[in-house]
């Protein structure tokens, strides 16, 4: 990626000044802000969920989940 090339968020609204299409973000993925403003928002560093983080797919069998022929 270059250095100084500019990722903006698509549809994305500054919550400030109101415009469309000026929210940007950090190379970093840290960190959005707007063109147009003075508007910055950093990322939480941990955001406190009730979901558990998921390490592995859940996999499912769908024999388990037809009747059983007896």
């Amino acid at each position: 990626m270059t250095k100084n090339f500019i990722r903006f968020i698509a549809g994305a609204v500054c919550p400030s000044c109101k415009e469309l299409d000026k929210i940007a973000i950090t190379p970093d993925d840290q960190t959005i802000y707007c063109l147009n403003c003075d508007f910055k928002e950093h990322k939480p560093a941990n955001s406190q969920d009730n979901e558990p983080e998921i390490t592995e797919p859940k996999v499912f069998n769908i024999d388990d989940f037809r009747p059983k022929k007896s």
